[in-house]
């Protein structure tokens, strides 16, 4: 089955301990578990599976929810409870969804402690648990949960902090191992090789009061300006502490309290670019109001600071013109807390929407990049509106120039950031256009007067003395150069859906490109049954990307688009087949895709999730038997370039024999599969989707690629292969052969040549 015993063993807790409570409450009991990792007594605990084998009746006693939410998930087949108890607690288990019970790590139902006082009074001698009468805690009280059978507790003297680790220039240490320990833990097994993302940041770390969270980065101590150990005390407040660090020794740029309010549970996602990991709505939010200043800082698409550039914060329906610094940066914005922004350019007759945000106490900068925007523009011969083929034009941006020609089609593709200008010329100097790129607009249509076009032909056709082109110039009135060619844009004014009044007459329907999102099922046409693992293809704006079921619940995967935009299905067994074709709006129903089931043919999956193999496996150093130190070793496996992330996937069923730290900071995952052993290495620390014992099943995730610490040329999964499955040693000998390895080591090549992506 797809799922880990670990995330099955989660699921079964919650629907055993509060199954039939809200889904608020789901998500309290969630976080509950989560938020023990690591935290106070269970410093030590590795992950959710120490923390659920002893401390939670409902897997201990095995009670009735518990084994039935645990057996519909072996069997694949799902009630509508437990797919909502998944959905609800999936991305808490992910650490996608912050906390929002400030801290809760005890709770009890009163009635449930009676009954169990009643049953057996020697081992639970009082109707409220001692933790409860404890003076080192306190309740919390949540919204959303008052109608169940449920008291919450926190530490007191808890705190939750954020951290961003950046360098002496201020930017962001992206990809940096993060270890934290405390004075009597020096190593804490859940917060060891943590790595920073984009941003410099990592995720939220609670710590008990009074303990001091001390860093290491890159294995290397950060120590203040003094030479002492940089630590961070828990003081009963959350806080958001910016980390400057310097080969070593660093200090605390800035540290802002994180207000505690009265915990409720999340009403509504933030609405957000999803790569902006770091950038999550603060969890200690409130009905109560409060103003929360933050910066904003605009990057172009290579990350570097955009200065002086304006734009238009919608806030509260209103649009207000705003400008940053000569350093990208607009600081001490004020908003309230929960209120959601947006950052807005202008477009050709709409505002485009670069970034949506919650405001949160929790984030104090917000970085808005301007991602290129990829469209084409069309050139047409004005009178009779037909493409104007290998014209050549000189395209100016951002202070470059660059050539381009027309294809067959009269069009010519572009890259650039929204709101900056493209300015187009002929070979001959006559200026042509200049045109504001708007990420809302695919294809931009325009008509150009053909006699222009003519005349510009001619004279790159002319051969003359450069002398007699200078007198030309210089004698007429005005020169060619500067001369305007007539040109009519006729890009539709807004993506227009045309539909019909009570009256009978045409309306539009104007699309201001809201993104919604949308779920794909997919059932397997014999039994009707959902299934992970089963493909398709959805063609969007053009595009066609490779989709695999499975990644957000049993047959489900989740998409988003913008409304008023046309998807397509496609079957991806090389039929082209549509199976579906539907206008994107909001809200939209589950899209129900019946296709087959894949069959084993005995072939392995390729082992990333990409819409092509890498190449990187069949020559150079990332192929099998490359040298290594120098030739006094080889190389013992394929190295499948990828970046950091990219999904890892089995290749077949099996059972999962090690997962171990492996080399430069990454960590391995060994699977005995029925024909071989597979070594998936180099995959992201402490982010493995299995453990040891776990049976998966072919395609099922397993992990991601990780970060090497290390200078390479691209990160990468390395793959061994050995042909013993039911030998148990090691796989690494020293000293045995010139790969190191066992002898029954081979080469993979061939097995991923024939794989199935």
């Amino acid at each position: 089955m797809p799922y880990s015993e670990e995330f099955k063993n989660f699921v079964g807790t919650v629907a055993g301990e509060a199954g039939g409570c809200s889904p608020t409450t789901w998500k309290v009991v969630a976080h509950c578990i989560v938020n023990r990792v690591g935290f106070a007594e269970w410093v030590n605990a590795r992950n959710v599976s120490d923390i659920l084998k002893k401390n939670f009746d409902a897997i201990t006693d095995q009670n009735a929810p518990f084994l039935k939410a645990v057996s519909e998930m072996n069997k694949g087949i799902l009630s509508k409870n437990t797919q909502d108890i998944i959905d609800a607690v999936y991305p808490i288990y992910e650490r996608v969804e912050d906390d929002f019970t400030n801290g809760v790590v005890l709770y009890f139902s009163p009635q449930a402690q009676a009954a169990l006082h009643r049953r057996n009074p020697n081992k639970y001698k009082s109707l409220v648990p001692d933790f409860a009468k404890s003076s080192l805690t306190e309740e919390v009280k949540i919204k959303g949960t008052e109608n169940d059978d449920m008291r919450w507790y926190r530490y007191k003297g808890a705190s939750r902090f954020y951290f961003k680790f950046i360098d002496t220039s201020a930017k962001a240490l992206s990809g940096a191992v993060i270890n934290i320990s405390y004075r009597n833990t020096k190593n804490v097994p859940s917060l060891s090789n943590l790595i920073t993302n984009n941003d410099g940041e990592i995720r939220s770390v609670l710590v008990a009061d009074g303990w001091g969270a001390r860093f290491t980065v890159d294995e290397i101590s950060v120590k203040d300006d003094k030479g002492k150990e940089l630590m961070l005390i828990a003081d009963g407040k959350n806080h958001s502490a910016v980390i400057v660090v310097n080969n070593g020794k660093g200090g605390i740029k800035s540290r802002t309290d994180v207000h505690n309010q009265e915990p409720t549970a999340p009403q509504q996602k933030p609405l957000e670019n999803s790569s902006n990991q770091g950038q999550k709505d603060n969890p200690n939010s409130s009905s109560e109001k409060r103003d929360i200043i933050f910066n904003i800082k605009i990057v172009d698409s290579d990350n570097r600071p955009i200065p002086n550039m304006a734009y238009f914060l919608r806030y509260k329906g209103n649009d207000k013109k705003h400008v940053v610094g000569s350093d990208g940066i607009e600081r001490n914005i004020i908003a309230e807390s929960g209120e959601i922004l947006a950052v807005e350019i202008s477009g050709k007759d709409t505002r485009q929407v670069i970034k949506s945000f919650t405001a949160s106490s929790g984030v104090l900068e917000q970085t808005v990049k301007f991602e290129l925007h990829c469209f084409e523009i069309m050139f047409r011969h004005q009178n009779s509106r037909k493409p104007i083929s290998n014209l050549n034009l000189i395209q100016t941006y951002r202070g470059r120039t660059y050539e381009k020609k027309t294809n067959d089609e009269g069009k010519i593709l572009v890259k650039a950031m929204p709101g900056f200008e493209l300015n187009y010329k002929l070979r001959n100097g006559r200026n042509l256009l200049t045109l504001n790129v708007d990420k809302n607009k695919d294809l931009r249509i325009i008509d150009v007067d053909s006699n222009a076009i003519e005349k510009a032909a001619e004279s790159l056709k002319k051969s003359v003395d450069a002398s007699k082109q200078q007198s030309q110039s210089t004698s007429t009135a005005v020169s060619e150069s500067k001369q305007e060619v007539k040109i009519q844009d006729q890009t539709s004014k807004r993506d227009k859906i045309t539909a019909t009044s009570t009256e009978g007459h045409p309306k539009t329907i104007v699309n201001d490109h809201g993104d919604v999102e949308f779920v794909v099922l997919t059932y397997d046409k014999e039994t009707n049954q959902l299934f992970n693992g089963g493909s398709y293809i959805i063609e969007y704006k053009g595009n066609k990307r490779l989709h695999v079921s499975g990644t957000h619940g049993l047959g489900k995967k989740s998409h988003k688009g913008q409304i008023g935009q046309t998807i397509k299905i496609l079957d991806s067994s090389g039929k082209n087949q549509v199976l579906y074709n539907v206008l994107l709006k909001s809200p939209m129903s589950s899209i129900e895709l019946k296709i087959d089931k894949p069959k084993d043919d005995g072939r392995y999956l390729y082992p990333l999730k990409t819409s092509q193999k890498a190449t990187s496996y069949k020559s150079g150093a990332g192929r099998f038997g490359s040298n290594r130190g120098g030739g006094k070793r080889k190389h013992a496996g394929c190295d499948l370039y990828a970046p950091t992330g990219t999904e890892v996937r089995a290749m077949a069923d099996g059972k999962v024999r090690l997962v171990a730290g492996f080399y430069a900071g990454t960590d391995v995952i060994e699977i005995v599969h029925e024909k071989h052993i597979i070594r998936y290495g180099e995959v992201l620390s402490g982010k493995s989707l299995v453990k040891a014992g776990d049976n998966v099943r072919r395609g099922q995730l397993i992990g991601y690629v990780g970060q090497l610490s290390i200078k390479v040329p691209s990160m990468m999964l390395h793959l061994e292969m050995y042909a013993n499955p039911s030998d148990t040693s090691g796989l690494t000998v020293r000293g045995a052969n010139a790969y190191q390895r066992r002898t029954d080591l081979i080469d993979p090549t061939l097995i991923l040549d024939n794989s199935i992506l």
